[in-house]
């Protein structure tokens, strides 16, 4: 029976690696014995612990753990544990039903009980996921004493002598008791009790309970007689004081005349004289007639354990003289000499006739024998004279060392030597193997520990060996006889070990890796164990069964911002899940969607996982902005439904854009004017609504007024109007004013309505109209622009380039009237297109008689030309050293005029020293100029870099010339 300090953590680890899942506190109750238990010793005894609240609590053996602990001073010990539906008992005499476990019952039945289970015991059950509870009981050993009176039967009364009475108490615990003698008196009805008492101290026995002698002297007189004598015991385990009678009598001595006392001294003489010779004939058979001893055979216990005590004993019996030496020597296979453990030697000195015994005894080791001891023997005088006595060698044995060697006792005495021998044969204690200890899913990709617990064994050497058996074929993973951690491929392996007294051990064996599907799916594992205790290695097998729990992708929304009352597509993608069976639903708060759709499923090839696409089709309304849409999952890897939810935040009504209003209907030049426009049936209510006039947003300022009115909304929809108020000019003529509005939660593009505003009186304009379409630089350009409904000739007609006044090359037709009585006409401009014009606006200005002027403007579609760059040229050709030279090179052709022209040596930049000429216009309308490096030639040859950026057109040249001297 092995006990550790280390107790409940060891226990927890095997549960928390049985179960993998948190244990917190929970509402469990447990009831137990109320009080000490009391157990009588060598009876069996039952400790309580039973769930007292059982309904609604489910009982799994394969998810339960319930850990009995011992204490007993400092010192703890777990003596029984059940987990993942197996019982693992340190003590031999506890036993736990698994039947009444199903029932709630965890209550511990312990058999013999001995003084050693005396003290404290701990019931500790765990059900995870939420329940954890332990009760405390303790337990009290009693043994009944055994009480017996010696007397002499019959006591003479009237020549003063003295009787003696002794009680003896054997056998009980606790040891604190009261003795007590009485007598009883016939002429008194009342018990004395006798004073003159003599109490021995308790004295232990080896089993643990204690004896005790209690003698009371007492003087009978005559009035004593007829009276009775009693032993009275007060102890805890009588219920009232238990008394056992002395069977002594007393009467009264005999009154002798003188006749008799001369026969009695003639006797007496006769008699003495008998004794003398007796005594003489006494004393030679006693002391001087030798009577060899009787040695028994070696007795052994009847299993010995490695390192477990072991008494090995030989007794030594009818011997005479009390002369003897006793030997024990040990031989082994390997070595046949023999080696001494101990030995004893006994002799008396002077015979029992003349007093005291003077007896020499000495007791001699072999100290070099660190695990034999040689104990003190029993020696005993025997009744007819001669003399015993019991050897014993006591021995922790070491299966390596202790294996079949032979002991031997050899006693030597004055009649002669005899020597009995064995051979000792050590045993170790097996391995007991538990169940391989796995997760409760074994998740695909993910590290797995496989716990093989290996517990209770002696000698500590083990071999332990993990194999794997694929298809049929088992293949070695781990051989660790020697290694605490090791690692081989993808497999690494750990060892823990626990040890406890007696050098008992307990080993866990824990294989590590990932696992996937496609290579641990379907195959056994095992753990193989061999020990010397054992004729064969001993195996636990397991078979995986890997999982991969789905994942699921965010539930996407077609289109991404659904509107209300328009159906949209609700897709959600369930990927990587094994094994295939899964079931998926669709939920609308909590109530069930019917109508959906599931693609096939599909297996990656990549990793053997499936995957499936569900869609469900919907159509939203407003009443819908709060409810939640599920995607659910069930599958063999999941305790409870795996899900994901989709709310529609960004439901949507997209905006009605009502056509601008004007009013008044036909406004007039220099008063007042309102647009409107109604923007309905939208959501949500954030929008934003921007006016723009030819393109340009207008900003409130003192020409311009905007109002934003927020109509009544109809279920659930929002209305806005709005307003642009302005005091109207001839700018305003014919300008195309447009009401922007973004409704961001629909999308980016906003939607518009436009409206070009017309002022009465006002003549109306067409657009730019310009030949070529394509114009280009130093060719002839023509534009023209048509004027309509002229109240009047009273008009004039001007050209600009910019700000710059246009006279040469504008024509413009004659005025032609029309059935209305207004007037058209057209005006022409023609020029060559220079590079000047690059950028330039072309303004059309008309003005009538009351200095209205209406101007309409347009930009010239010109684009930038790169410049074309020659090559670099040195001035002279070929220069000399110290001598002066020039570098040129020229840029043509490129518009607009801006150019930046850079010349480098090496990393140095010759701002500085060069020149570029002020660029010219060519004949096809473009610029040209030219660029030079005055140089002085000091050394070797030197490689220069000129480079023009021309920003307008993005272009960017280099030219390089290296200088040869």
């Amino acid at each position: 029976m092995g006990r550790t300090g280390s107790s409940l953590w060891i226990v927890s680890a095997v549960i928390a690696l049985m179960v993998l899942v948190p244990l917190s506190e929970g509402n469990l109750k447990l009831k137990t014995n109320k009080g000490p238990v009391e157990v009588i010793l060598h009876k069996n005894s039952l400790l309580q612990c039973e769930i007292a609240n059982l309904a609604g609590i489910s009982l799994n053996p394969k998810n339960l753990g319930i850990l009995w602990v011992f204490s007993q001073g400092t010192e703890r010990v777990n003596i029984l544990m059940y987990s993942n539906g197996n019982i693992t008992s340190q003590w031999e005499e506890a036993e736990l039903s698994a039947n009444a476990i199903q029932n709630g019952s965890m209550s511990l039945l312990l058999r013999n009980v001995t003084l050693k289970h005396s003290g404290e015991y701990k019931c500790e059950v765990v059900i995870p996921p939420d329940y954890k509870e332990f009760v405390m009981m303790k337990l009290e050993v009693l043994a009944q004493p055994t009480v017996t009176v010696v007397s002499r039967k019959v006591v003479e009364v009237g020549n003063g002598g003295e009787m003696f009475l002794g009680c003896h108490l054997n056998g009980y615990y606790p040891c604190e008791s009261n003795v007590e003698w009485f007598q009883s008196s016939p002429s008194q009805s009342k018990t004395k009790l006798l004073t003159d008492l003599c109490i021995t101290p308790p004295v232990k026995n080896p089993d643990g309970t204690c004896k005790v002698t209690a003698e009371v002297r007492f003087e009978p007189q005559k009035e004593d007689i007829g009276s009775s004598f009693g032993c009275r015991v007060t102890h805890k385990t009588f219920a009232e004081p238990y008394t056992v009678n002395a069977a002594v009598t007393l009467k009264e001595a005999e009154i002798r005349i003188s006749k008799r006392a001369i026969v009695g001294s003639v006797t007496a003489s006769i008699i003495i004289s008998v004794l003398l010779l007796g005594i003489g004939i006494f004393l030679y058979m006693w002391y001087m007639y030798k009577v060899p001893p009787k040695l028994s055979d070696i007795q052994l216990p009847a299993r010995i354990i490695h390192q477990e005590l072991a008494e090995i004993t030989c007794h030594v019996s009818g011997f005479r003289p009390n002369k003897i030496h006793v030997w024990w020597y040990l031989k082994t296979q390997s070595d046949a000499r023999e080696k001494l453990i101990g030995e004893f030697k006994r002799y008396q000195m002077i015979g029992r006739f003349w007093g005291k015994n003077r007896i020499q005894e000495i007791e001699l080791g072999n100290k070099t024998l660190v695990n034999w001891k040689h104990r003190t023997p029993n020696f005993q005088d025997n009744d007819d004279g001669t003399y015993s006595l019991s050897s014993t060698v006591e021995v922790y044995p070491d299966l390596t060392m202790d294996d079949r060697v032979e002991v031997i006792c050899r006693v030597w005495h004055p009649t002669g030597t005899e020597e009995k021998h064995i051979c000792l044969r050590v045993d170790g204690i097996a391995p007991k193997l538990s169940d391989i200890i796995i997760p409760h899913v074994v998740q695909h990709n993910s590290l797995v520990m496989l716990t093989c617990p290996i517990n209770f064994f002696k000698p500590r050497p083990l071999v332990i060996k993990w194999y794997r058996n694929i298809k049929g074929e088992k293949s070695l993973l781990m051989d660790t006889e020697d290694e605490v951690t090791s690692s081989v491929g993808r497999y690494s392996h750990n060892v823990k070990e626990f040890s406890f007294p007696g050098n008992t051990y307990s080993v866990y064996s824990m294989l590590t890796f990932k696992a996937t599907v496609q290579e641990d799916d379907g195959d056994e594992y095992f753990c193989e164990v061999d020990h010397v205790s054992l004729k064969h290695p001993e195996e636990k097998c397991i078979k995986l069964d890997v999982k991969a729990f789905p994942s699921l992708n965010p539930i996407l929304c077609d289109p991404v911002n659904p509107r209300i009352d328009k159906e949209l597509t609700l897709s959600c993608n369930v990927h990587s899940f094994y094994p295939k069976e899964i079931t998926v639903q669709w939920f609308k708060d909590k109530k069930a969607i019917m109508d959906f759709e599931t693609s096939e499923i599909i297996e990656n090839p990549g990793n053997e996982l499936y995957e499936l696409t569900t869609t469900c089709t919907v159509t939203p309304t407003l009443l819908d902005l709060e409810s939640k849409y599920r995607c659910q999952v069930n599958h063999k890897t999941l305790l409870l439904p795996k899900f994901v939810e989709y709310i529609p935040e960004s439901l949507v009504c997209s905006p009605k854009i009502n056509e601008i209003t004007c009013d008044p209907v036909n406004p007039e030049i220099g008063k007042a004017l309102t647009l409107a426009c109604e923007i309905k049936e939208f959501y949500p209510e954030e929008i934003q609504i921007d006016w723009f006039k030819d393109n340009v947003r207008i900003n409130e300022n003192t020409k311009y007024g905007i109002i934003n009115e927020e109509l009544k909304s109809e279920n659930g929809l929002y209305n806005k109007v709005t307003k642009l108020m302005l005091i109207s000019s001839s700018a305003d003529h014919q300008a195309e004013f447009r009401v922007e509005a973004y409704h961001s939660n629909l999308s980016a593009k906003p939607q518009n309505q436009c409206f070009q505003l017309f002022l009465k009186g006002a003549p109306r304009f067409s657009d730019f109209n310009i030949e070529p379409k394509i114009p280009s630089y130093g060719h002839h350009l023509s534009v023209s622009y048509r004027v309509y409904d002229l109240p009047s000739k009273d008009f004039t007609f001007e050209w600009y380039k910019g700000a710059e006044p246009v006279k040469i090359g504008v024509t413009h037709s004659d005025f032609v009237c029309t059935p209305q009585k207004t007037y058209n006409i057209e005006s022409c401009l023609n020029f060559v297109v220079i590079a000047e014009d690059f950028g330039k606006e072309l303004v059309f200005l008309c003005k009538d008689h009351s200095k209205n002027e209406f101007k309409k403007h347009m930009q010239l579609p010109l684009k930038a030309v790169p410049p074309e760059v020659s090559e670099i040229k040195c001035t002279p050709v070929q220069p000399k050293m110290g001598g002066n030279a020039t570098l040129t090179c020229r840029i043509e052709h490129f518009c607009p005029v801006d150019i930046d022209v850079v010349w480098t040596q090496g990393s140095k930049t010759l701002k500085d020293q060069q020149v570029v000429e002020v660029p010219e216009m060519n004949e096809n309308g473009l610029y040209s100029t030219i660029t030079e490096l005055p140089i002085v030639l000091t050394g070797d040859s030197k490689t220069y870099i000129c480079e023009i950026r021309h920003a307008p057109s993005d272009d960017i040249v280099e030219k390089t010339f290296t200088l040869q001297i």
